[in-house]
């Protein structure tokens, strides 16, 4: 139940914020809450039990092309826009292809869940070591970082769980998986939750004009260098 809870509360954070305008963040809460809804469907009576199996395992089909296209479609980075505008519907068509080949089952999303691992570990730590790189950062891009850490840490440890569930069967324990999945869940959100807390809707003047003026080389200096616009 803890961990339902705290995939609300990013959202929770916006609407009490009145963050609606910060279109990334917003889409990054709208996320998470998504993943509370899913999480939430086993709580609710009635529903049967194969159809709870086949919603947890399109969930695990799209989740991560999810994260990947959030990441395309608010990233202000040229490479990374362009990588996964390349790889995201590769990578779909592949989603899409596969059931007719291996069945829609958990079995057959070994080798997809693997590919879209690599790809989302290239895509966050792509973003989070752009933004480590600045020696200032607006309100927004250390929300953007945090939220960063947050998917890195969740992800992160779903890798322990892939290895168990598709490569070390005989050790796996559904319990010991589970309680990994919550308390990482957990871990993350919070981390995630306070990058809600850090923006500030008016960034410093000075801030602005620095931020502005502090692009790297291989950035379009007409762009600003986060995936927030910079008002």
């Amino acid at each position: 139940v803890l961990t339902v809870v705290a995939y609300f509360l990013p959202l929770s954070i916006v609407a009490i914020r009145k963050l609606w305008k910060e279109t990334p963040l917003f889409i990054f809460a709208a996320y998470w809450a998504l993943s509370g809804i899913i999480n939430l469907l086993d709580k609710v009576p009635g529903i049967p039990e194969d159809a709870l199996v086949n919603i947890g395992v399109i969930y695990n089909m799209l989740d991560m092309p999810l994260v990947i296209a959030i990441y395309c479609f608010t990233t202000k980075i040229n490479g990374i826009r362009t990588f996964t505008r390349i790889v995201l519907p590769i990578y779909l068509l592949a989603l899409c292809v596969n059931p007719f080949i291996q069945g829609l089952n958990y079995d057959a999303l070994k080798y997809m869940l693997g590919f879209g691992l690599l790809v989302i570990f290239t895509t966050i730590i792509w973003d989070l070591i752009f933004h480590l790189r600045k020696i200032e950062h607006s309100s927004r891009e250390k929300a953007q970082m945090l939220i960063d850490a947050a998917l890195l840490f969740q992800y992160g440890t779903y890798v322990i769980i892939y290895i168990f569930d598709y490569f070390w069967v005989k050790a796996s324990n559904e319990t010991d998986n589970f309680i990994i999945y919550y308390i990482s869940s957990i871990v993350a959100l919070t981390v995630g939750s306070f990058a809600f807390l850090l923006v500030r809707r008016q960034e410093p003047v000075k801030l602005r004009k620095k931020i502005r003026s502090g692009h790297p080389p291989d950035e379009p200096s007409k762009q600003p260098d986060s995936i927030y616009t910079t008002y």
